[in-house]
C-alpha cells in the first residue's frame, strides 16, 4: 500500500472512530442519567488543565501538558480539541511511526484506552483533535495526570526587554466533551494555558545554508623564453660546418686555388717582380 493510501485509510478512521465516540458519548448521556459513581456527589466537577506560562526548551519547543482532575468521577471516555496561537506556534504533524497520529502528540494513558490525534491546518478553532475512551467493560477510569503533552514549536521573537504570551486553550469545535463509565454526560470545566516567550528565550535553530567554497586560484606557469636564433648579415656566408679553411703555400701563395705557375709566377722581363705581380711583365712601356 503507498504512503499517500495508507494516509488516508488512517484519516479515515480517526474520523470514523471520532464520530462513533461522540454519538455514543451523546446516546449514553441521553439514556443514562446515573451518577457517576457512588462516591462522587452530583455536583462533581471533572477538570481538563493546560497551564499557563510554559516555557520554551533549548530546541525553541514548549512541550503543552494537559492535566486532569476527576473531583470523584470516573471518567471513561474524552473527547476535545486543542486550539493554539498560529502566529508564534506551529505544530509538526509528522507521523514518522506511521501509528495513525502525529509523533507530536505523546500520550500517558493505560493500556486500555485506545486514543487518536488528528491535526487540520484550516481548523483555525481547533486544530487538534484529541480522542481517549475505553470501549470495553469494565471500563478503566482516566487517573488524575497528565494525560498528553502538545510539543509546539515556537515562531515569536519579542523585542528586547518584552515578552509574548501565546495562548493554548481548548477548541469549541468539537466542544469538550467527557463521559462516565456509567455512559452519563460528566460536569467538566476546561482551563485554558499559555506559552510564554521572552527576548533571552530561545527559538528553533534554522540548519546552516552551506557555503560554496572557492576554489584556490592556480597561478600561472611561467612560460620560458625562447632565445632568437641569430640572422647572418646579408651578403655574409656563414662558413659550412665542417670545412676546414685553405693554408697558404709556395705553389698558391694566395690560396686562390689557382698555382702560381699557371697564374704568372715568372719574371719575362727580368726585373725582379714575378708576372702576376708585374704591370708590365714584357718591359714595354705598356701595361699588361
Amino acid at each position: 500500500m503507498s504512503d499517500n493510501a495508507q494516509t488516508t485509510v488512517f484519516s479515515i478512521h480517526r474520523l470514523l472512530t471520532f464520530a462513533a465516540l461522540a454519538t455514543a458519548i451523546i446516546v449514553l448521556a441521553q439514556l443514562n442519567r446515573l451518577t457517576s459513581s457512588g462516591t462522587a456527589s452530583p455536583s462533581a466537577v471533572a477538570n481538563l488543565e493546560i497551564p499557563v506560562h510554559v516555557g520554551v526548551d533549548s530546541q525553541g519547543v514548549a512541550a503543552i501538558p494537559v492535566r486532569f482532575a476527576a473531583d470523584g468521577l470516573r471518567i471513561s471516555a474524552a473527547l476535545f480539541s486543542i486550539d493554539y496561537d498560529e502566529q508564534c506556534l506551529l505544530f509538526d504533524p509528522v507521523d514518522a511511526n506511521r501509528d495513525g497520529f502525529p509523533d507530536n502528540v505523546l500520550f500517558n494513558l493505560p493500556s486500555q484506552f485506545i486514543v487518536s490525534a488528528s491535526f487540520n491546518a484550516l481548523d483555525t478553532d481547533g486544530e487538534l483533535h484529541i480522542m481517549m475512551v475505553d470501549y470495553s467493560p469494565p471500563y478503566a477510569s482516566l487517573p488524575e495526570q497528565t494525560l498528553l503533552t502538545v510539543r509546539l514549536a515556537a515562531r515569536c521573537t519579542p523585542a528586547k526587554g518584552e515578552t509574548i504570551t501565546a495562548r493554548v486553550g481548548f477548541g469549541s469545535a468539537p466542544r469538550p466533551s467527557l463521559s462516565t463509565s456509567t455512559g452519563s454526560a460528566a460536569n467538566c470545566t476546561f482551563t485554558d494555558g499559555s506559552v510564554l516567550f521572552g527576548a533571552d528565550l530561545p527559538l528553533p535553530t534554522l540548519a546552516p545554508t552551506a557555503t560554496a567554497t572557492p576554489a584556490p586560484t592556480v597561478a600561472p606557469s611561467a612560460t620560458p623564453t625562447i632565445a632568437p636564433t641569430a640572422t647572418p648579415d646579408p651578403g655574409t656566408i656563414p662558413p659550412t660546418p665542417g670545412t676546414i679553411p685553405p693554408t697558404p703555400s709556395a705553389s698558391d701563395p694566395d690560396v686562390d686555388g689557382i698555382l702560381s705557375g699557371e697564374e704568372g709566377t715568372a719574371d719575362w722581363d727580368g726585373d725582379g717582380i714575378p708576372n702576376y705581380l708585374d704591370a708590365d711583365d714584357d718591359n714595354d712601356g705598356i701595361p699588361t
